[in-house]
């Protein structure tokens, strides 16, 4: 239990871009990191760009970059051009939604219904992981101290958002609005 409150919510629509590099990592990494005013974060981590991006890599040679939806096609073209011959761009805008934990109680929150230990600091800001939640598949992005994103498909996003304050609520105090 805390004495302040966790929030869940639904993040609105944002461009997402995923990222595959397949020759020259490093290199095609650089480029897209001047391409999108920040450097690109290492694995399993996050990181926020310029011009509104956040860039999470999801594999060893694979990033999700988020960021305004009306920049999804200036976003391809920018992330094309950078990286050339040695990878290749693609518009998942449509395949996820967003959701938010906000709140001290984070951690605890996304244990409940999951097999993912949040308690090691380690998975702080910056950090991110894949695991299951509520029987769906998570990505988890840690924005900061106090608040994470989590990418789920649109079919099971409602049902997870259902659950997480359905246990959010359940963390509250007596006399506390829940989320």
């Amino acid at each position: 239990m805390t004495d302040a409150p966790t929030t869940v919510r639904a993040l609105g629509p944002a461009a997402l871009i995923a990222v595959d590099v397949w020759s020259g990592l490093d290199a095609a990494a650089a480029r897209l990191g001047e391409a999108l005013g920040g450097e690109m974060p290492g694995l399993l981590g996050s990181a926020d760009l310029g011009d509104g991006w956040r860039a999470v890599r999801v594999e060893p040679t694979v990033w999700w970059l988020a960021g305004p939806p009306t920049a999804v096609e200036a976003g391809l073209a920018a992330m094309e051009t950078a990286l050339g011959e040695d990878g290749a761009a693609v518009d998942l805008s449509g395949g996820f939604a967003r959701l938010e934990v906000a709140g001290p109680a984070w951690r605890e929150l996304l244990m409940i219904g999951g097999v993912f230990d949040a308690e090691d600091f380690a998975f702080g800001a910056g950090a991110t992981a894949g695991t299951i939640l509520h029987h769906a598949g998570v990505r988890y992005d840690v924005v900061d101290d106090h608040r994470v994103h989590i990418l789920v498909a649109p079919s099971y996003a409602h049902d997870l958002l259902d659950h997480l304050r359905a246990v959010a609520a359940r963390l509250e105090p007596a006399g506390r609005p829940g989320a």
